[in-house]
């Protein structure tokens, strides 16, 4: 079957989804209000997202319940589009989706780190069997961390997790984090590489976004775990775009913050490192803001192909966390200005 026959319906049904995102003029709407209340406000008199919140009473407003609402229509949408979707590419679109399981194990052991009472977090994901095989509700029954991690025995997960059990707090969570990453990008990079011609250069931005997670890692665990040369590039993801295996071997062994800079001012990155703010805060928006742009561009030189819906995915999560950061600013009193230097997308 050709691509234009097995994409013209998952590309109309994502056409009409696209029209229901929200607009820059929408953007530019919120961040001028005073409160996460007038967030909530416009979304409901304003925008699409007044379909899903029709089941909240006025008092059950509060930013976790509208945030909760928001991932699940997103959830949703994924569902439907998954519907379309046959083969190969619905493999792949799985896995894409298999991203939220991690996500949703992570917040277990932040919880459990922290000593949080867990028994009802599985309400927290009503769609998880969309993109899982979990049973979250006899994970939320666990009595502990290590309870916890002996419910995941017979998962991709198991062996990994347990490995640090014994670990100390202040670094448990961020190996647990680091190695869970490290076993969904190794099955997604498989994937990938299956993927060429007209749609190789989607999955080459989903490469990218491997290259700013090593990045990433390796300056946290630098600065604040001060981790060894050899275990910082132990733990760093394969498959990346730009960055080699010889690059990250020097930005593993670099001295200090200012030399991870000046490498990876040497890439093909140099344009988000050789301006002044270096900040963590300010680089992993300009991350996102680098992939956001590059997605559209993707979308609008693509035909009709999987270019489509995995652009289409991302961008409904960037949305997803642009309002979120929203709302969250609106609720600590951010400034209007100041909250525009944290969207993803540039207004």
């Amino acid at each position: 079957m050709s691509n234009v026959r097995r994409f013209a319906a998952v590309n109309t049904k994502i056409k009409s989804m696209v029209g229901k995102l929200l607009t820059k003029e929408d953007y530019q709407a919120m961040v001028l209000l005073k409160t996460e209340s007038e967030i909530f406000d416009y979304l409901n008199e304003h925008t699409y997202y007044a379909n899903i919140f029709k089941d909240i009473e006025d008092e059950a407003y509060t930013i976790a319940n509208v945030e909760f609402h928001i991932k699940n229509y997103i959830i949703t949408l994924y569902k439907k589009i998954n519907c379309f979707i046959t083969g190969n590419y619905q493999k792949l679109f799985r896995l894409l989706m298999k991203r939220f399981e991690t996500e949703d194990i992570k917040a277990y052991l932040r919880a459990l780190i922290l000593g949080q009472d867990i028994s009802e977090m599985y309400l927290e994901f009503p769609n998880s069997s969309f993109y899982s095989k979990l049973d979250y509700r006899t994970l939320s029954s666990s009595s502990d961390l290590s309870d916890f991690v002996e419910c995941l025995k017979d998962t991709i997960y198991y062996k990994v997790l347990k490995l640090y059990l014994n670990e100390s707090p202040d670094r448990m969570l961020f190996y647990m984090e680091m190695n869970l990453d490290r076993v969904y990008f190794s099955k997604l990079s498989v994937e990938i590489a299956k993927f060429k011609g007209d749609e190789k250069p989607i999955f080459e931005i989903l490469q990218m976004n491997i290259d700013f997670l090593n990045f990433q890692w390796i300056y946290r665990g630098k600065k604040f775990y001060h981790l060894l040369p050899e275990e910082v590039l132990n733990y760093t993801l394969p498959n990346g775009h730009f960055l080699n295996y010889e690059t990250l071997k020097k930005l593993s062994y670099a001295e200090d913050e200012d030399e991870l800079f000046d490498i990876m001012s040497t890439t093909h990155y140099k344009k988000l490192f050789q301006h002044n703010d270096r900040t963590e805060l300010y680089l992993e928006r300009d991350m996102d803001r680098y992939l956001y742009k590059h997605f559209l561009r993707s979308e609008r030189e693509s035909s009709l192909n999987m270019v489509t819906v995995v652009t289409f995915t991302h961008r409904l999560e960037f949305e997803m966390r642009d309002l979120f950061t929203m709302i969250e600013a609106k609720h600590y009193g951010v400034s209007s200005e100041e909250l525009k230097e944290y969207l993803i997308r540039v207004i």
